[in-house]
């Protein structure tokens, strides 16, 4: 082999290192612990290799005095999700993104932020993702130097979940006006795609859990309970679920009506992400309401499973959609390796 030979594979090794990544959700206080993903790039697909849930061994400070006289304690991956390097995505109640034209760093309480501004148009305003400068800083000493993975990359679950669609199927097929719903257990993103780009944010109080525990309260039943009636026919929990979602719909409604008044455009396409159970009664909710289908997306959509190696977890096509912001914050970071 002689020496171009040599530094040709050198720099294929590389490379197919670097785009290998793992992505995990923290702060989202799953009982099964942190959803993490690893995928990398082969022949320019983006393939699975490992999925599952992780307990990491301490909370999230919420405050700059949580980090005082507390010792570091390392997080430590299995080795089937040691990727080279880590994407993380922060679900935090300090943890945001918003839309706003006023993009000054008042604070009452003086505590330094990071944020990221996404200048959309001049007819939009800027949408703003920020966390507190002190946790921003413990997650990136989480894992030890010198060990796998190396994070790379730190953002909230919010601008994470963005990914999932950004980087998908839909919008490697088409450019067209989209409204895109990820729902959170207790809220929903309500957003706006124009030539595959983000114009419009906002956010909006219901989300999976918030159906649920409805359904919990008005038919007397353990919420545990709920994810075994909620898709049976034989029930008609219409009357429970439908004043809620009306809310939401209601306003993904305005939001496509803004798009089309600003753009001079018609959004038919609308999606949603993060439906773990009940998504029928979403859908077709939605469709009497705005009267365009609403069809439901998996957050590994583009993403290839063939790995002979890949072993998914039982629980995998239950709790899939619990995987968004960790999938969002992966395919991101290999978007930019």
């Amino acid at each position: 082999m002689n020496k171009n030979n040599i530094q040709i594979t050198l720099k294929n090794k590389a490379a197919s290192i670097s785009r290998d990544v793992v992505g995990i959700e923290v702060g989202a206080n799953l009982p099964q612990g942190a959803p993490v993903v690893r995928l990398h790039v082969v022949n320019k697909q983006v393939e699975l290799l490992a999925v599952g849930f992780v307990k990491l061994p301490e909370k999230m400070p919420e405050s700059i005095s949580d980090l005082e006289d507390n010792p570091t304690k390392f997080w430590t991956l299995p080795k089937e999700f040691q990727a080279s390097k880590a994407a993380i995505a922060v679900t935090s109640k300090d943890a945001v993104i918003r839309q706003t034209s006023d993009t000054s760093d008042n604070d009452d309480k003086k505590i330094p932020i990071r944020k990221i501004l996404y200048n959309v148009d001049v007819n939009h305003p800027p949408i703003i993702s920020s966390m507190p400068e002190f946790l921003a800083s413990w997650i990136a000493t989480r894992f030890p130097e010198g060990h796998r993975p190396t994070i790379r990359s730190i953002q909230t679950s919010a601008t994470a979940v963005l990914n999932c669609f950004l980087c998908g199927p839909v919008t490697a097929s088409s450019d067209k006006p989209t409204g895109v719903i990820f729902c959170f257990k207790h809220h929903s993103a309500i957003t706006m795609f124009y030539e595959n780009r983000l114009v419009l944010h906002r956010e909006h109080p219901v989300g999976y859990m918030t159906i649920k525990e409805a359904l919990s309260k008005n038919m007397g039943i353990d919420i545990s309970m709920v994810d075994t009636i909620i898709d049976d026919p034989a029930l008609d929990i219409s009357p429970i679920i439908s004043p809620i979602l009306e809310t939401l719909f209601r306003q993904v409604d305005i939001s496509a009506d803004y798009l089309a008044r600003r753009k001079d455009c018609t959004v038919e396409n609308f999606y949603i992400y993060g439906l773990p159970c009940g998504s029928k009664h979403w859908t077709s909710m939605f469709t009497k309401l705005v009267n365009k289908p609403l069809n439901n997306l998996h957050p590994f959509g583009g993403i290839s499973c063939n790995n002979k190696k890949l072993l998914l977890p039982d629980s995998f096509k239950k709790d899939t959609p619990l995987f968004m912001s960790a999938v969002g914050a992966a395919r991101a970071l290999l978007e930019d390796l």
